[in-house]
């Protein structure tokens, strides 16, 4: 019996709860949504993607078990966090094709500190290379961490701290970052190669365009990334465009009010920072998306997700918790 996933009036963001079996609760609804276990080949034109190789791994497993059958027709499963070394899909090889390489890890890290050698030297200090490479380690942390944000504006960093005593020191801090600021951007052009997260991006961004020129017909399935990374993110807004294209996000709190919505977003260190950032990129507030369904809590998980969100509650909401409670 269907339960009407894909038709045009269906919802196209929904939620699985904390703490019910994610790729359990996905695998049973598709196979029951789209009849598998009387059609091997229900699910084999699908795409979903999900966070990681060992998530597709696990709901490929989750779906043969859904079935019950030896032998079926899986759908397509692609690890968000491997497009750049994945098969492009049709229609975007020609724009993937004009991306520059990633650069490997062990190579990055060792440009990143001759790159700082260099710049000791242009500052006349003497650096020896085991400080080099640690100072390397940090540029790297600091440009993967720019790249998952995708809003870090550089040209900002002088600014930030003026008028005070440590404005002097502040200045020879930016004069160092020009490292990542200027030289970095500039050697992966001379060399022709990308960093990993920027090459991520422009294949997801390929990929959204594809989908927007020729829409899929099959089913487009984003579920159980939180939209941590600039590149899933992309990808979820474009699935949301498409005609069978759904979002299903992982241990969402649906209680969440407009104003803890803002606060947590400030906070990185809560639990539902990237979600309620990624609602906001697809213009959803967290009350509004529906359970994923057949995964409606239990009276005792309902109760334990609530005293969870009562816990977790930012310190300005937190006045009339008892009474909630």
């Amino acid at each position: 019996m269907s339960l009407g996933l894909f038709q045009d009036d269906a919802a196209s963001i929904y939620s699985v709860p904390p703490g019910a079996p994610f790729l359990k609760c996905l695998a049973e609804t598709l196979v029951e949504e789209t009849s598998a276990q009387n059609d091997p080949a229900a699910l084999a034109d699908a795409l979903i993607y999900v966070p990681n190789r060992r998530s597709a791994r696990e709901l490929a497993a989750s779906l043969h078990t859904a079935i019950g059958k030896p032998a079926f027709l899986p759908p397509e499963i692609r690890a968000l966090g491997d497009l750049e070394s994945q098969e492009p899909p049709v229609g975007t090889e020609e724009a993937i094709a004009g991306l520059g390489p990633m650069l490997p890890p062990a190579k990055r890290l060792g440009e990143l500190a001759r790159l700082v050698l260099a710049k000791a030297d242009a500052e006349n200090l003497i650096m020896p290379p085991r400080a080099a490479l640690g100072a390397a380690q940090e540029l790297a942390a600091l440009l993967d961490q720019a790249s998952l944000s995708g809003d870090v504006d550089w040209s900002l960093l002088p600014s930030l701290v003026e008028n005070t005593d440590l404005a002097h020191h502040w200045e020879r801090s930016v004069r160092f970052l020009q490292i990542v600021t200027e030289a970095w951007p500039s050697h992966l052009e001379e060399i022709g190669a990308m960093d990993p997260f920027a090459r991520r991006l422009a294949i997801a961004a390929a990929l959204a365009d594809h989908w927007e020129r020729e829409p899929p017909s099959f089913p487009v399935i984003i579920a159980g990334s939180t939209g941590a990374t600039p590149a899933s993110r992309e990808l979820m807004r474009a699935a949301l465009k498409l005609p069978k294209g759904i979002v299903v996000l992982p241990g969402l709190d649906r209680d969440i009010s407009n104003d803890s919505a803002i606060e947590i977003r400030r906070d990185a260190t809560h639990p539902q920072h990237a979600l309620m950032l990624t609602l906001r990129e697809l213009g959803a507030a967290s009350g509004e998306i529906p359970i994923w369904p057949g995964a409606q809590p239990n009276g005792e998980a309902y109760a334990r997700a609530e005293l969870i969100h009562e816990a977790l509650a930012p310190a300005t909401q937190t006045s009339d918790w008892l009474k909630r409670l």
